[in-house]
């Protein structure tokens, strides 16, 4: 039996931020220009009145991922506000304009659920040496996801998504593993 050669390029991941990154050294974000990512931002402090799905914010975080989108020009294939977490398949043209993209949402939409500003930021947690509070719990996390049936079940799991925000999915249909169709367009006319 022939030895098999080791290789020496790393194997990379096309996964990155959230737990995965979480004390570990800073690498570059996994983009490839022809596949869409699957963008993930979460917050635990966004419950509440601060919820992003709070009727006094559900339609402007949406404003916000529309205006970065064409501001950056990211092509956005599908979006889920869950109240605590954002669902984001987007896909770019430039590592710099998704850049741009994320920064501009993550910090626009902080401002806006917890009222801070540059003049007035998140309030201190209550120990005297304890680290400003962030909105963002960790990184954003990304995936590449791969066109056909990758991409397919990302539609449904943001569809399940969907109406778990919306209250539509019980405790027990979750711990089932419930799968959520899409129904087919209505036809516009006379059948044939």
């Amino acid at each position: 039996m022939r030895a098999r050669q080791l290789s020496f390029r790393p194997k990379t991941s096309l996964e990155h931020g959230g737990q995965l990154r979480k004390g570990r050294r800073k690498t570059a974000r996994p983009i490839i220009l022809k596949r869409p990512l699957h963008l993930v931002l979460r917050s635990t402090m966004a419950r509440g009145s601060r919820s992003m799905l709070a009727p006094a914010h559900e339609d402007r975080v949406r404003a916000i991922v529309d205006r970065a989108a064409e501001k950056y020009d990211i092509r956005l294939h599908r979006f889920v506000n869950v109240g605590n977490h954002l669902h984001l398949l987007v896909q770019t043209r430039t590592r710099k304009a998704f850049q741009g993209f994320l920064r501009e949402i993550a910090g626009a939409i902080a401002m806006l659920v917890t009222g801070s500003r540059k003049s007035n930021p998140i309030e201190l947690i209550t120990s005297a040496c304890a680290p400003r509070e962030r909105f963002w719990d960790l990184l954003a996390y990304t995936r590449v996801v791969n066109w056909g049936r990758d991409f397919a079940r990302l539609k449904t799991y943001f569809i399940k998504n969907h109406f778990e925000a919306a209250g539509l999915l019980s405790r027990r249909m979750k711990l089932a593993g419930a799968r959520v169709f899409c129904l087919p367009p209505a036809r516009n006319g006379p059948e044939s």
